[in-house]
């Protein structure tokens, strides 16, 4: 350990190792599978179809902004059809059909409505196991969309199910939940045509 880390603060040296932490797994990330699942989501969305995202918990979030920067980069970049559908953004939905059939389906149920063969999936967990993100990429394959997912934990149920499954290959959910995010602004470059996405006045 350097003399730089052991003069640190105890809130420092959690601050440096945790982002010490993101960058190396950040570039340990596939970056085949990165650019692939950015190319089949904007592909979509430039195409017209419609691109469903949904997590759970800390990914639900993560879900909303994702929704958020991909219908904003559609708006700037002149994709005016392109629609983004968040499944755990209305919660008289999710409460409605988890009471009348089982959590388990508050997500298959509105893909089973509304997915179309033109459409994708985005799945993001950090387990890749939660049983509702697995029935939702049985309803969309069945429904002949695309199934692409974000996942921390390597060995994920989630990957049989998909055309692209992105692992950060860690099981911390505060890491995994971070690089779920750039992956999500990576769709957002690839829409931009490689260039960055400036702010606008606030």
């Amino acid at each position: 350990m350097t003399h730089d880390m052991l003069s640190r603060s105890p809130a420092a040296k959690t601050a440096a190792e945790y982002l010490k932490g993101l960058s190396t797994l950040a570039l340990r990330i596939d970056m085949e599978a990165a650019g692939q699942a950015a190319e089949e989501i904007a592909a979509t969305l430039v195409a017209g179809g419609t691109v469903f995202v949904a997590g759970n918990g800390g990914s639900a979030s993560t879900a909303s902004h994702v929704v958020c920067d991909l219908l904003g980069t559609c708006r700037v970049t002149g994709h005016p059809h392109a629609r983004v559908v968040g499944l755990a953004d209305n919660p008289a939905v999710l409460t409605a059909l988890a009471n009348d059939t089982s959590f388990e389906e508050v997500f298959a149920h509105q893909v089973v409505l509304q997915a179309a063969p033109r459409g994708l999936l985005l799945l993001l967990s950090v387990s890749g196991k939660s049983s509702n993100l697995l029935r939702a990429a049985e309803a969309a394959r069945a429904a002949g969309a695309r199934v692409v997912a974000w996942v921390g934990v390597a060995a994920s149920s989630l990957a049989k199910y998909c055309d692209v499954c992105v692992s950060v290959d860690s099981d911390d959910y505060g890491l995994t939940e971070d690089l779920h995010l750039a992956l999500n602004h990576i769709v957002a470059r690839r829409l931009c045509g490689g260039e960055p996405r400036r702010c606008g006045p606030s």
